[in-house]
């Protein structure tokens, strides 16, 4: 998956929602984690910013929430990351595709 964005605000917000879309179900599946921790790497996402997010979910605590706001400008192409991000898995969980709707619905 290639960034959605030159800029790296947008990469680690829309990092932040695939995150989201991954813990949609309430697990963080291996191919999901190891897919996060990759995406992370390309689109530039400090190793420290990479810690923290996953630490939220080894935890169980709640994620930081993405700027939904700076998500919007970029529309077409964080949709089409969450579309691709689902699958990643293997195994596209209704609540996966039910957030990906709610996604395009929270971006306009």
């Amino acid at each position: 998956m290639d960034r959605p964005s030159t800029q790296h605000d947008v990469n680690l917000e829309t990092l932040k929602l695939l995150l989201q879309v991954a813990w949609a179900d309430d697990v963080l599946e291996p191919a999901e984690r190891a897919a996060v921790v990759a995406l992370g790497q390309k689109w530039g996402i400090a190793a420290e910013t990479m810690d923290l997010l996953l630490k939220h979910l080894d935890l169980g605590k709640p994620l930081p929430q993405p700027n939904l706001g700076l998500l919007r400008q970029h529309r077409a192409e964080v949709v089409a990351a969450a579309k691709w991000f689902i699958g990643v898995d293997g195994v596209v969980d209704e609540s996966e595709k039910d957030f990906v709707r709610t996604v395009k619905e929270l971006l306009g």
